[in-house]
């Protein structure tokens, strides 16, 4: 089991050991080598937003950092099964006496998420939230926004986004923003109409360690989320007792199930399941913070959810430059072959919109993955998936992906959106002549 221990004060980090990783938190780079450093940008960007930042989701954003330096530095090349490590998490907290009673709860949301086995203990010592420094430049004032909405800069982020402000509401927009990801959010924001407001930041872990960083992070989208719990927060204020954290995501999607056997552990992500989302929501009523995590799009496909936009005209303009490819990151270019990228133009194909997206040269015809061999376990799993639909018993699938909403009209909405969203896949593969 490899131990953790993140902290804000360079003085009260311990010395690394082949067991032990010190994490210095909010800070920039680490200061010798075998620790790590992570969160400064955010810290910097926190003094940006001109309204008071709740202690107990700070918290949560100091939690959640922490859970990202674990995944980023503990190797998994150690683990028993070359996937799920023992981790060990220690992390001062500036309120830990509200935090420990909870923790067994998003202990289990952890390891739902990134399929490790996770130990946290909190202890105090840690930082409370930085105040609004009026000097500094590019200030973010919230105080007109009445929710916070996860935006990614990806194409059902910037339809959540489209949607509520259609609607009358005015969501403050939250970023994870990574280099590549942080150019769209920026080139997206000013199309949404006039007002928007975003919050940008991201973890930037550093190491000074003598083994490479987990480059899959799956713990990313907890931070994500606790930088939208956090946003969400500042919004409360006297007549405003209560909020809306929203996460966009479309149902197929959002419940993930895996497309072959293999790909039930290791190639199925969590970021946006219902069961890990309840349980999140449980924490927050918990440790007192009254936000609601909604996704309006559970029940709903991709497709679906581009052809009843409530405003096709933006849209329009800004649907070719939004972002869904898995593997964005690495290339900064979509592929368009990755599960996300075909889910992608399955929904442009049932929506009837031209699918103008820069996708990566080789990735347009799809029949080349066959003819040359290149890369095709996606596209094959897509195609293998698409060609059982009609035979397969989508309930048991669907639990594959784990514990599912016990009110029984949600559950049946949520996988009845899994199926239509797979007939889309398998409409457009038969577009390309490949079914």
């Amino acid at each position: 089991m490899s131990t953790v221990y993140v902290h804000p004060e360079l003085d009260q980090l311990p010395g690394a050991t082949d067991a032990l990783i010190p994490i210095h938190l909010y800070g920039s780079r680490p200061d010798q080598a075998g620790r790590a450093a992570l969160g400064w940008s955010i810290y910097d960007e926190l003094t940006r937003v001109c309204a008071s930042l709740n202690p107990v989701a700070f918290d949560l954003l100091s939690i959640s950092l922490a859970v990202i330096a674990a995944d980023t530095f503990v190797s998994r090349d150690d683990a028993a099964d070359g996937w799920a490590r023992e981790i060990n998490l220690v992390v001062a907290l500036d309120n830990p006496g509200t935090w420990a009673p909870v923790l067994p709860k998003l202990t289990r949301a952890l390891n739902f998420l990134s399929g490790d086995v996770w130990t946290l203990r909190v202890e105090g010592g840690g930082d409370a939230p930085p105040a609004f420094n009026r000097r500094v430049s590019r200030n973010i004032d919230p105080r007109a926004c009445d929710s916070a909405c996860l935006f990614s800069g990806g194409l059902d982020s910037a339809i959540g986004a489209l949607d509520l402000r259609a609607g009358g509401r005015n969501p403050f927009l939250v970023s994870h923003a990574y280099t590549h990801d942080a150019a769209k959010q920026e080139a997206i924001l000013p199309r949404l109409g006039a007002g928007a407001v975003r919050f940008g930041a991201q973890a930037s872990p550093v190491g000074w360690l003598d083994h490479g960083n987990d480059v899959q992070m799956r713990t990313r989208s907890f931070n994500f989320l606790a930088m939208g719990v956090l946003m969400a927060a500042s919004l409360l204020r006297p007549g405003v007792a209560r909020t809306t954290l929203f996460v966009p995501e479309n149902g197929l999607i959002a419940l993930n199930p895996p497309l072959t056997r293999r790909r039930i552990g290791a190639l199925s992500t969590r970021t946006t399941h219902p069961y890990y989302l309840h349980l999140i929501g449980e924490v927050l009523a918990e440790v007192g913070l009254p936000i609601d995590l909604m996704n309006p799009y559970a029940h709903k496909t991709k497709g679906e959810m581009m052809a009843e936009c409530r405003d096709q005209a933006r849209l329009a303009a800004i649907a070719n430059g939004t972002v869904s490819c898995g593997k964005w990151k690495r290339t900064g270019e979509q592929c368009g072959r990755c599960v996300p990228c075909l889910i992608r133009r399955a929904a442009f194909h049932r929506a009837g919109m031209a699918d103008g997206t820069p996708y990566q040269a080789k990735g347009i015809d799809l029949h080349q993955f066959f003819e040359h061999d290149e890369d095709p376990d996606d596209l094959m799993a897509m195609l293998l998936a698409a060609r059982r639909l009609d035979a397969m018993d989508v309930d048991r699938w669907i639990a594959m992906t784990g514990p599912m909403p016990l009110v029984a009209a949600d559950r049946a909405g949520r996988v009845n959106a899994a199926r239509r969203g797979m007939m889309e896949v398998r409409d457009f593969l038969r577009s390309e002549a490949l079914l």
